[in-house]
């Protein structure tokens, strides 16, 4: 009986770390290269992220599908609006395969920024490894992934408007 218990409280456990990990925010140092892509954008520009060498780069993988992503871009926009003129790029990278809703969500949502379409999802899986969304990476000057946010986040809390400003001040070096 006491066997049992104890296997029921670690199957708990395991659920419950699971579900607050997969829910919560989490932020990782990366310090690497951030794979160079040439997407479409919603405007029908190919964009590549070399393209944006010497800026500093907010990358955010997301969907219409998914609620939190949604939520999110209001933040990302008045980040965006913010800090554009001062050498920021927002990218927005959606992993969605309904062209039509994407367009429609984009528009309704006044999103300024770039929303470049991964519809094959060749650079989310393929180039970035990555599963789950959101997934946000800070990308410094250099094209050094410095940071990979997974979840939600509100962009203009002081905090994040610290470390964009940081990353916005940094000399660039030759590499």
């Amino acid at each position: 009986m006491l066997q049992f218990k104890m296997i029921r409280l670690l199957t708990a456990l395991a659920i419950l770390l699971f579900i607050s990990e997969a829910s919560c925010l989490t932020t990782y140092a990366s310090a690497a290269v951030a794979p160079d892509f040439t997407l479409t954008s919603l405007d029908n520009k190919t964009v590549s992220l070399r393209d944006f060498r010497g800026k500093v780069v907010v990358l955010n993988f997301w969907a219409t599908t998914c609620g939190i992503c949604r939520e999110e871009m209001p933040s990302f926009n008045k980040l965006y609006l913010d800090y554009k003129d001062r050498g920021l790029v927002v990218l927005g990278v959606s992993i969605d395969t309904a062209e039509k809703a994407l367009r429609f969500f984009s528009a309704k949502s006044g999103i300024a920024f770039p929303v470049l379409m991964d519809k094959e999802r060749a650079v989310y899986s393929d180039k970035y490894k990555l599963f789950g969304i959101p997934v946000t990476l800070l990308i410094d000057k250099k094209g050094i992934i410095i940071e990979r946010i997974i979840g939600e986040i509100n962009w203009n809390e002081p905090e994040m408007k610290q470390k964009i400003l940081r990353l916005l001040e940094a000399k660039q070096t030759k590499q």
